[in-house]
């Protein structure tokens, strides 16, 4: 009978931030022996299980989900001078072998994909891994070949554009200032002009899951229906 080769571990596809906030979670409180469901419990469940898979891919969790030493020397590190030489040494180890000898100064985005999709990412999952790595690589300090960083960027502008052609509540194109804008920090504003009232605003990270836009709808709707409970 034939011997099933064991599927190797995606790399990390969460939202970078999501990532980060887990480690200064960390940071505020203590570093755990291991990272649990009681642990997790602010987050959905699949977000849950996706930064346990992410922190074991980076060699911060083993096997059984207890924290290795990597685990508390990041956190330590995390928003002070070190941090980007300590998370850079754990990024570089973990990729190692899904990039090998790619040289991100000059490759392509099409060279890049190519070694995602060979170590089993695929669909829209490929595109979050890419994603991550480049949103890592970028708050190490790391170069990236305008060749991926262009092409990333254009694929982020595709996406706010798309956004706003599915008609959210009270935007319209063709107006003097844009409902949508990406600021530095990487978060999305986005404008409803409301007749008669002031322009509501609301302020969201731009590199949200789809599971995080339906709770997020799930979260304004009731809260309007609260607030019509009380009023009746």
């Amino acid at each position: 009978m034939a011997k099933v080769e064991a599927r190797r571990a995606l790399p990390p596809y969460i939202p970078f931030k999501t990532f980060q906030g887990f480690i200064e979670k960390l940071k505020d409180t203590a570093v755990p022996e291991r990272v649990d469901t009681s642990l997790l419990k602010s987050y959905s469940g699949s977000i849950g299980r996706q930064i346990v898979a992410a922190l074991k891919f980076l060699k911060l969790l083993d096997d059984n989900n207890f924290a290795t030493q990597e685990l508390p020397r990041i956190v330590k590190a995390y928003g002070t001078p070190e941090w980007q030489d300590t998370f850079a040494d754990i990024l570089g180890m973990s990729y190692s072998e899904v990039l090998s000898d790619l040289n991100l100064d000059v490759a392509t985005f099409g060279q890049l994909q190519d070694r995602f999709k060979a170590w089993g990412a695929e669909g829209q999952v490929l595109q979050k891994c890419i994603s991550f790595y480049l949103a890592a690589t970028i708050n190490v300090g790391w170069t990236i070949s305008p060749h991926v960083a262009n092409r990333e960027r254009t694929r982020s502008d595709r996406t706010t554009r798309t956004r706003s052609k599915r008609g959210l509540p009270g935007v319209s194109e063709g107006r003097d200032s844009d409902p949508i804008s990406e600021n530095t920090s990487g978060s999305v504003k986005f404008l409803f002009p409301i007749p008669d009232k002031t322009t509501a605003s609301i302020s969201l990270p731009s590199d949200l899951a789809t599971e995080d836009w339906v709770m997020i709808d799930t979260m304004i709707r009731a809260y309007i229906a609260r607030k019509d409970k009380k009023q009746e």
